[in-house]
């Protein structure tokens, strides 16, 4: 017998080729299913949603499956030894077998992070942008991403998915101390969204695009940019059920 376990994570990007499995290469994913082997624990990790390489994860959701007999606690102390420093297992508990951290998911916001100052240490948690930021302007943009709409031209080509409208709930860009934070929450994203939102938000910061040019894209009436700003700076900050 077995029960299934909830887990919220947090991980360090920059050390993994993303969230989901991939062949012969250093991911979220996998480095959690060895460490389970290393418990004698067979199970299949499945999440609220795959990060880019070098995405960070702040609260991603997890579930697996485990024998009856493991005291959940021990679990969790069991695996952080394991999986640091890069990946935390900041929570844990038993939770319904139907709960499906993906589809099970309400909301989910993003945040990206931006640093006029360059330094090696923090070049791999925040995106260096040296150019003075219009809040007004971006304020006004990132505003007309909200609601319900086709996202199909702000998503990575080739993205498998059955629908690309998507609801955005809320957005807000403010400064923090020296940085900028752009937040974004929606019931979900589509592959490379946010990232493409935030380069065409910053090249209508550098006056290379419009809000004008925004809306023509948003609408489907023409591709105009369609750019991954770097990942360095993008955070999955929290999911709600």
């Amino acid at each position: 017998m077995e029960s299934k376990v909830l887990a919220i994570i947090s991980y360090d990007g920059s050390k993994f080729y993303g969230m989901q499995i991939q062949p012969n290469k250093k991911t979220v994913q996998g480095e959690i299913e060895k460490a389970l082997k290393k418990l004698n624990i067979n199970s299949t990790i499945t999440h609220a949603g795959r990060t880019d390489r070098g995405v960070h994860g702040l609260n991603q959701v997890i579930t697996f499956k485990i024998p009856l007999f493991w005291n959940i606690k021990k679990l969790q102390t069991s695996l952080n030894k394991i999986l640091h420093p890069y990946i935390h297992i900041k929570k844990i508990k038993i939770t319904h077998k139907d709960f499906n951290p993906r589809f099970d998911a309400k909301k989910r916001s993003y945040r990206y992070i931006l640093t006029p100052y360059f330094s090696p240490h923090i070049a791999d948690y925040m995106t260096y942008y040296p150019k003075k930021i219009n809040l007004t302007l971006l304020n006004e943009a990132l505003k007309v991403f909200e609601g319900e709409h086709d996202f199909e031209y702000f998503a990575k080509t080739g993205s498998e998915v059955n629908s690309y409208i998507r609801k955005i709930y809320n957005t807000k860009i403010f400064k923090y101390k020296d940085k900028i934070i752009i937040k974004i929450i929606g019931n979900g994203f589509l592959r490379g969204q946010i990232r493409i939102i935030i380069d065409f938000l910053l090249k209508i910061n550098e006056n290379k695009l419009t809000i004008d040019d925004l809306k023509s894209q948003l609408r489907k009436e023409k591709l105009i940019s369609k750019h991954l700003a770097p990942p360095q700076g993008l955070y999955l900050e929290r999911i709600w059920y």
